[in-house]
């Protein structure tokens, strides 16, 4: 198989992987894509090349964003990316001017990139690694694993919101948010082993976030906060406790940034690594 045709498989094995999380038969998700039954079903066998357009319109359908949908898609070998698909780098940077989902999407891989790139640099990081998507047994969903001061840490990263970005004129402060949640509904168990279908993400289920704060000031700026520090769920629908252990689903985020958020993601680490010491 080929590096095209391997791509195409790949990317229709994970559709349906969404489209049978969210219980849709390929007709059902046809229709609120706009497409076919027998389109979703030559893209879910890997029989199909498939538009930015109708990527953006299935991503949308299964209330998946793009990183979501691509996660785990390898191009299979070590070929440079422009190489492989026979582009310029201005022909590139066209596709993705024009199309502003795909910008959307891209932010969000290298943000984790320049994330996981500035923590291999610290000296007491031992190792780092993102998990496999594929591998189901694990379990483990986060973007990345570190090892630091011979302690595991887990790391999330998300982006702002394009459409709710605003500049404080008077004040000089950028304002945002962004979503923390996980893009399908999915069964969490709490503490007391109850169990409840959900896009929220549980607390504790991650160690620190970084958020991308590019979309600013187009520059990689990024604000880290504690897990523990991030606001929890008011949806009235979830009881009490439910919300005590459920991340809201969106946060607030300025620059410049202001506490609980920092720059230094070891300013947490330490944090993080003095408590467990407590602990043990």
């Amino acid at each position: 198989m080929n590096s095209a045709e391997n791509i195409k498989a790949q990317f229709g094995e994970r559709v349906r992987e969404l489209r049978l999380s969210k219980d849709l038969s390929q007709e059902k998700l046809g229709a609120l894509c706009g497409l076919d039954r027998t389109y979703i079903s030559s893209i879910e066998r890997g029989n199909r090349n498939v538009s930015l357009e109708n990527i953006a319109s299935i991503a949308a359908a299964l209330d998946a964003d793009l990183p979501h949908l691509f996660r785990g898609i390898r191009i299979g070998d070590n070929k440079d990316l422009l190489d492989a698909w026979k582009l310029t780098a201005r022909e590139l940077t066209t596709i993705v001017q024009e199309n502003p989902s795909l910008r959307g999407f891209l932010l969000g891989y290298v943000a984790e990139h320049k994330v996981r790139d500035f923590l291999r640099r610290q000296p007491q990081v031992s190792r780092l690694r993102k998990p496999d998507d594929h591998d189901r047994r694990s379990g483990n969903k986060n973007d990345m694993i570190i090892t630091y001061k011979g302690r595991e840490y887990t790391f999330e990263v998300k982006s702002l919101q394009t459409n709710t970005i605003k500049f404080d004129n008077e004040k000089k402060v950028y304002r945002g948010r962004a979503q923390v949640d996980a893009s399908d509904r999915r069964s969490v168990t709490f503490p007391d082993g109850s169990k409840l279908e959900t896009t929220c993400l549980l607390a504790g289920q991650f160690d620190i976030l970084a958020l991308n704060l590019f979309q600013f000031r187009e520059h990689w700026d990024f604000a880290f906060i504690l897990n523990r520090d991030l606001p929890r769920s008011t949806y009235k629908k979830y009881t009490p406790y439910q919300q005590q252990h459920l991340l809201a689903t969106t946060v607030r985020v300025t620059w410049p940034i202001r506490p609980p958020y920092t720059s230094d993601p070891v300013e947490l680490l330490e944090n993080l690594s003095e408590t467990k010491a407590i602990k043990t």
